[in-house]
C-alpha cells in the first residue's frame, strides 16, 4: 500500500497555481514552527532518554498526548466531518478502517508472532508515510516559490530526500538495536559495502546540490535547504542516536512527524473553508473561521477526539474483564488499528493531482488567521 500524503508531483501547475512565488507555504512564523523547529522534538527526545534515563513509555506517552493523539484526529476531522468526503470514499473511509481493525484483532489472536508482524508492518510503513510527508511538504515548497520544474537542482531533492532516509533506515537495522515495542522486527540483513555505497551516493548529491544552490542565491532555495537538513536529522536521530530502545526512537519520530501533520491540516481547513461556514461540514468549517478563539476550539477539539480513542480502551477493558485481553491488549489493538488506518487513509486524500480542490487549499497562498 501507499501511503503518499501531501503527493503534489503531478498536479498541473494550471489545477493550483500560487497567486503570488512565496518562500513560505504560511508564512514565517508558522512554518518556522510546525516544519522546521517541530524538529527538535527529536532532540528533546534523545536528551531525555540518553541523559536523563526517561524510559521509551514515557516518552510515548507524552508524545501520545502532545502530537500523536491529535494528529491521528485531525484526519478524522478531514473525513469524518465532511460530508462530501462520504459520498465520495465510503469504501475508503468506512470499510478500509474497518477491515484493518479485523486484521489487528486477528494478528492479537495469533499471538507471539501476530504482535511481531504487527511491529514489523508499522516500522516500515512509518518510515514511508512519515517519508512521504516530507516529500509533500516539499513540493508544495517548490511550487510556491515559483522555480521551474526543469531546475537541476529542484530534481535533485527528492532522490536526496529518500536514499539520505534509506541509509539512516538501513544502518539502523544493520547495527540496532532492531526492536519496536519489545519485540524485533524482521529486516534485510544487507553487507555493509552496499550501505556504505549508499550514503557515498547521498554524499556525492549533497554536494552537488548545494553547490548549485550556492550559484542561484535564491532565498527560496535556500529555505528548501533548510528542510531538507531538518527532514535528515528528522530520521537521523531516531535511527542513529537513539539507541536505548526503539520505542523511544519511534516516539521521538511521531512526535515531530504529528506537528507538521497538524500545520498543514490547519492550513488545508483555514483555505478550504474561506467561503465560511459550510452545511455539509459545519462544525469543522466553523472552527476554521478566522480568529484565536476558532483556534483554540479547534485545538480543543482535536484533543477530545484523540481523547476518545483512550475512553474506548477504558471500556473495552471493562467489557473483557476476566479474560486473557488486558487494558494493554485493548490499548495496541486501539491504536494500531486508528495509525494504520491513518497511514492509509493518508495515502487517500492527499492525491493532489486526483483532487482540485485539495491542491488549490494547499497551494495558495495563505488566508488570514
Amino acid at each position: 500500500m501507499s501511503s503518499s500524503a501531501l503527493d503534489v508531483s503531478a498536479v498541473p501547475r494550471a489545477a493550483a497555481e500560487p497567486r503570488a512565488a512565496t518562500p513560505f507555504i504560511v508564512g514565517p512564523w508558522f512554518d518556522g514552527a510546525f516544519f522546521f523547529a517541530s524538529v527538535l522534538t527529536v532532540f528533546a527526545a534523545w536528551i531525555a532518554s540518553a541523559s536523563f534515563g526517561v524510559s521509551g513509555f514515557y516518552v510515548l506517552a507524552a508524545v501520545a498526548i502532545a502530537s500523536n493523539g491529535p494528529h491521528l484526529a485531525s484526519t478524522w476531522t478531514r473525513v469524518y466531518m465532511d460530508r462530501r468526503e462520504w459520498k465520495k470514499r465510503p469504501v475508503q473511509i468506512f470499510l478500509v478502517p474497518l477491515a484493518i481493525l479485523g486484521a489487528i484483532v486477528g494478528l492479537t489472536f495469533w499471538g507471539a508472532r501476530g504482535f511481531a508482524l504487527e511491529n514489523t508492518v508499522l516500522l516500515y510503513w512509518a518510515t514511508w508515510h512519515f517519508l512521504q510527508q516530507n516529500w509533500g511538504l516539499l513540493r508544495i515548497y517548490q511550487r510556491r516559490s515559483g522555480e521551474p520544474d526543469s531546475a537541476l537542482a529542484l530534481r535533485l531533492e527528492r532522490p536526496l530526500l529518500y536514499l539520505s532516509v534509506a541509509w539512516c533506515a538501513l544502518h539502523r537495522l544493520k547495527t540496532g538495536p532492531r526492536t519496536l515495542f519489545g519485540t524485533e522486527v524482521a529486516y534485510p540483513d544487507l553487507p555493509w559495502p552496499v550501505i556504505h555505497a549508499l550514503l557515498g551516493v547521498v554524499v556525492c548529491l549533497a554536494l552537488v546540490y548545494l553547490v548549485l544552490r550556492v550559484r542561484e542565491a535564491r532565498a527560496s532555495a535556500w529555505i528548501r535547504v533548510g528542510f531538507l537538513l531538518c527532514a535528515f536529522l528528522g530520521f537521523a536521530v531516531p535511527f542513529l542516536l537513539i539507541k536505548t530502545d526503539g520505542t523511544t526512537a519511534f516516539a521521538a519520530a511521531a512526535c515531530w512527524h504529528g506537528l507538521q501533520y497538524i500545520g498543514i491540516v490547519r492550513f488545508y481547513h483555514r483555505n478550504a473553508w474561506t467561503k465560511g461556514v459550510a452545511p455539509y461540514a459545519r462544525v469543522v468549517s466553523w472552527l476554521s473561521q478566522p480568529g484565536w478563539g476558532r483556534v483554540f476550539l479547534y485545538s480543543c477539539l482535536l484533543w477530545a477526539l484523540a481523547g476518545s480513542g483512550y475512553v474506548l480502551i477504558y471500556g473495552g477493558s471493562l467489557l473483557t474483564r476476566g479474560t486473557s485481553w488486558t487494558i494493554e491488549t485493548w490499548g495496541g489493538v486501539t491504536w494500531l488499528s486508528l495509525t494504520f488506518s491513518h497511514y492509509y487513509l493518508d495515502g487517500v486524500i492527499w492525491k493532489l493531482r486526483r483532487d482540485k480542490q485539495v491542491a488549490q487549499s494547499l497551494l495558495l497562498d495563505a488566508p488570514p488567521t
